[in-house]
């Protein structure tokens, strides 16, 4: 029976492990750690094995498996450990040339798509050839750099920002995202799926002279918490809102703008107890509360007099509140212990008139207060963009205005033009009208760039796989002639 070549059997291994990842690629995004353990195997026939002409190839493959909780792996890393710039990429097999006998230190990595690294060192010895060519140096030492940026810097939670490498001098990288999470690529796209403030650092290396500079930006990202949909119901109707001792109106009401979280709901009405509970919000359930108040019986007695409140909202929210010119929180807001009588209630918010008020509080009462405030006059105006998809840079005469979606303030009244990119997609163009002291909407569908689906890929991988082996197995069949 024929012996398969030893170089026969490590190139079948290499088809079928390649294919098994276009195949059965990782789906799993479970952040629950990294990868259990990893392997680092050295291909034959390379540079290991003396005698030994210089400059040699050799092969490298380092599988990992999955976290305990099933997040696989995909992506890989591996320094070379001779100076050269790391390999970073979705496989995990690679191959390089070396120039020098001598002894390395690799460093390999496996990551999940949480940035969540395994790592591990593999010490690799080169020998000297019979006639060992001279020395020539790897590459020019440097002195590295660091910079980056950051986009999107905010937002609601799971926030996905993707980080652009500025360095200069580098070609090996380390970021820490302030969440748990690394990565060794040169624009990782890394998410944030806490809300918190988050400081980020990127050390940015030479790999030649080992020569590195770090850079860290503190709070950098802020990601915040999802709302959710509250409905509250009381009997009678018309009590008083509040969440979290602030006033949101009266029943029936449904909020859409509360934080998911713990809060305290109160619903106060004259003539009834104070119904008063702990809530828990969840994004994915909106929450309906409905009570029956409970009546106050008259009391024999009269009550000496207390102080009242002022219940006050505005159109827009979010405008700062004074009484009798001390400042009293922001709009929509609950202002309690008031003393009974006349007082001079002012708002202020930038881009409106400022509005005044005398407004008249009774013993133990709560004065309501809504209004309207009146835009100040402007020779500018606004225009938001929304692009589908989002995440487009937007341009006008030129000049970067942001990401979409993005509302561009201060723009002169007259005629603009807009230019919309978006990587993939082809670019749009417009000329938009803007107002002065008005909004325009400009909303527009990206146009994909057509390019081989992943259906695509996949089939061309197996049909690749599936021919070579057939002609592997038909030259073992037929064998040497005798």
């Amino acid at each position: 029976m024929k012996r398969i070549p030893k170089y026969t059997v490590t190139a079948l291994w290499c088809i079928i492990l390649l294919s098994m990842g276009f195949i059965f690629p990782a789906s799993a995004f479970l952040c629950d750690g990294p990868p259990q353990s990893q392997s680092f195997i050295l291909f034959s026939g390379g540079c290991v094995h003396s005698p030994q002409g210089l400059p040699c190839t050799q092969g490298f493959m380092f599988p990992a498996q999955s976290s305990p909780g099933g997040d696989f792996p995909t992506q890989y890393s591996l320094d070379f450990g001779d100076g050269s710039p790391p390999y970073y990429g979705p496989v995990d097999g690679v191959s390089h040339i070396y120039n020098r006998s001598g002894i390395f230190t690799l460093k390999f990595m496996a990551g999940t798509q949480c940035d969540l690294w395994s790592s591990g060192t593999f010490v690799m010895t080169i020998p000297p050839p019979p006639n060992p060519p001279p020395i020539i140096p790897a590459c020019k030492p440097a002195h590295p750099a660091a910079g980056f940026t950051g986009n999107p810097l905010y937002g609601v939670a799971p926030l996905t920002v993707q980080f652009t490498d500025t360095s200069s001098g580098a070609d090996a990288y380390s970021w820490n995202f302030g969440d748990g999470g690394t990565s060794p690529a040169q624009n990782p796209r890394h998410t944030y799926r806490t809300p918190g403030t988050y400081t980020v650092t990127l050390e940015a290396r030479d790999a030649c002279s080992g020569m590195a500079d770090s850079v860290s930006m503190s709070n950098v990202v802020t990601v915040t918490a999802p709302f959710t949909i509250v409905s509250i119901n009381s009997n009678p109707l018309g009590a008083d809102v509040f969440i979290d001792s602030v006033f949101r109106g009266r029943t029936p009401l449904t909020l859409t703008d509360t934080a998911i979280g713990n809060h305290r709901l109160t619903i106060m009405m004259d003539g009834y107890e104070e119904y008063t509970r702990d809530i828990i919000l969840d994004a994915a359930t909106p929450l309906t509360i409905g009570t029956s108040l409970t009546r106050i019986m008259p009391q024999s007695t009269t009550r000496p007099p207390t102080n009242g409140s002022i219940a006050i909202t505005s159109i827009p929210s979010g405008a700062d509140v004074y009484i009798d010119d001390i400042r009293a929180g922001r709009t929509p807001a609950i202002i309690p212990e008031i003393l009974p009588g006349n007082h001079q209630v002012s708002l202020t918010l930038e881009g409106f008139d400022d509005w005044s008020h005398i407004t008249s509080v009774g013993s133990g009462q709560m004065t309501a207060i809504n209004t309207e405030l009146v835009a100040a006059k402007t020779s500018t105006g606004t225009l938001a963009v929304i692009t589908d998809p989002s995440g487009a840079e937007i341009f006008i005469e030129g000049e970067f205005k942001g990401v979409s979606p993005v509302t561009v303030t201060g723009l002169s009244a007259g005629n603009h033009t807009i230019l919309v990119t978006l990587k993939d997609y082809t670019d749009a163009m417009a000329n938009i009208s803007i107002t002065a002291g008005h909004t325009q909407k400009y909303t527009t569908v990206m146009k994909k760039i057509y390019k081989p689906s992943t259906i695509d890929l996949l089939l061309a991988a197996g049909a690749f796989v599936m021919i070579a082996v057939i002609a592997l197995v038909v030259m073992l069949r037929k064998g040497p002639k005798t």
